[in-house]
């Protein structure tokens, strides 16, 4: 049951239909599980499911790290709850789970450090700051009420100021609904039999929660956005929708033991039945582009959609030196040379995705702008002799001066030690991971010969 509402939650639909965000989308698949093995750890504490969190995490570090910022809390509260639960807080029966709990965070941090690391050091490089500037600015991107709970709306434009988007942002129908069913039911029951049920509870506290992420979505949490600044680089406060739609289809999994409770086992489920069938008609439509058309790869990449491409969104990929995008496309491998007049000859051009290679001549002294945006730690040589580059200040290329004659140019993104240290960590921590796994395999192939 909370595996189908999960799936067909509309905000689902939303990430990978209306917003094309497949990297949130992508998070949402890893809170299941990591919910799943943090439980498992408090309730067996087995290495395994310690090595199963670990994997989990470093893939949703790898996805999404607004999702990551917003979701640990989540888990925290999960874990707490679970150690409760289970152990009462007893300090002897938790220190082997804390153990393994902060394992399984120094492993996830490792198998996702050739990533994580170097996006917490290096980003100041880039213009990261303009992803919380101007229409990005979180207070645009409240969403009322009604968009969350009562609209019926579906719409494939964009989140603009005021409750007038032309994206919808919907709980879900059967989603809320069916959670403040479940609270009054908990609520009449406890005052019926004068205790909680305690299958009751984990439900209970999800739905808590589910409401919460959704308050966090409205302009009356402005409040905690200011005060928990950490939260603004959300950018888009109904990002916590994502969080509503897990919580909420999570707690939906109680709803077959409800029923029973309440009816025979033949109305127990024709009521699932007929719950399933509201939720696949109510939402289904909404797992289909709205608008969609034939675009070739030359129709993308030319004319007024490469413009668009180049020229608009967020400048988060531009490095901090330059002050504008590019307005058209580079030529291949030189963007300009000065003077006008100098005669250039180019040849032998090759291109990797961190290098490029040319032949150049130049029949008097000329000042040369490579067709590439210069960051930390690009090398750039001539006839293998490194030489000094300048930046120039309006789309931060990368300018040699060079003297007339044959050149033979190798430029290359090298490692900064940031990212070299992160590679190693992530390299011999996935070894390491691979060869415990396979720990059977090869004790076997030892014990064989």
């Amino acid at each position: 049951m909370a595996a189908l509402f999960y799936t067909y939650v509309p905000y689902h639909a939303l990430n990978i239909y209306v917003r094309g965000a497949m990297n949130e989308a992508w998070a949402a698949v890893f809170f299941p599980l990591i919910f799943y093995f943090a439980r498992k750890i408090i309730l067996k504490n087995k290495f395994i499911d310690a090595i199963g969190l670990a994997i989990s995490f470093c893939f949703l570090l790898l996805s999404h790290n607004p999702m990551v910022l917003i979701f640990t809390p989540i888990l925290f509260a999960w874990v707490l709850f679970w150690l409760w639960q289970t152990h009462g807080f007893n300090l002897k029966k938790m220190i082997p789970i804390f153990i393994k709990l902060v394992f399984s965070g120094v492993l996830a941090a490792g198998l996702a450090a050739f990533f994580t690391f170097p996006l917490l050091v290096e980003t100041k490089y880039t213009q990261v700051a303009s992803m919380f500037q101007g229409y990005y600015t979180f207070s645009a991107h409240y969403v009322s009420l009604k968009q969350m709970f009562l609209s019926n709306f579906w719409g494939d434009g964009g989140s603009t100021w005021g409750p007038n988007d032309s994206m919808s942002f919907m709980i879900g129908f059967v989603h809320w609904i069916l959670a403040v069913v479940t609270i009054f039911y908990f609520i009449i029951t406890s005052i019926k039999n004068k205790k909680i049920d305690k299958k009751l509870l984990i439900p209970i506290i999800l739905i808590i929660m589910a409401f919460g992420a959704a308050f966090l979505a409205h302009e009356r949490s402005t409040f905690i956005w200011l005060f928990l600044k950490e939260i603004q680089k959300l950018q888009f406060p109904w990002r916590f929708l994502n969080l509503s739609a897990f919580l909420f289809s999570l707690s939906a999994g109680i709803l077959p033991y409800i029923l029973y409770k309440l009816f025979s086992k033949r109305i127990a489920i024709l009521s699932i039945i007929l719950i399933l069938i509201i939720l696949f008609t109510t939402n289904i439509s909404h797992f289909y582009p709205i608008n969609s058309g034939p675009i070739t790869d030359e129709q993308k990449f030319s004319g007024l959609n490469w413009e668009r491409q180049i020229t608009s969104g967020i400048y988060d990929y531009l490095p901090s030196t330059a002050s504008t995008a590019a307005k058209k496309i580079a030529t291949p491998f030189i963007d300009q040379v000065e003077p006008a007049s100098a005669l250039v000859n180019i040849s032998g051009q090759k291109q990797g995705t961190d290098w490029m290679f040319f032949n150049l001549f130049l029949n008097k002294d000329a000042k040369i702008t490579i067709s590439q945006l210069a960051f930390p730690n690009f090398e750039i040589t001539n006839k293998g002799q490194k030489i000094d580059y300048q930046i120039e200040p309006e789309l931060g290329r990368m300018v040699i001066n060079l003297k007339a004659g044959n050149h033979q140019i190798y430029v290359k993104l090298k490692n900064t030690p940031i990212r070299t240290i992160s590679n190693y960590i992530s390299l011999f921590t996935w070894l390491g991971l691979i060869l415990y796994l396979l720990k059977p395999l090869w004790k076997k192939l030892i014990f064989k010969k």
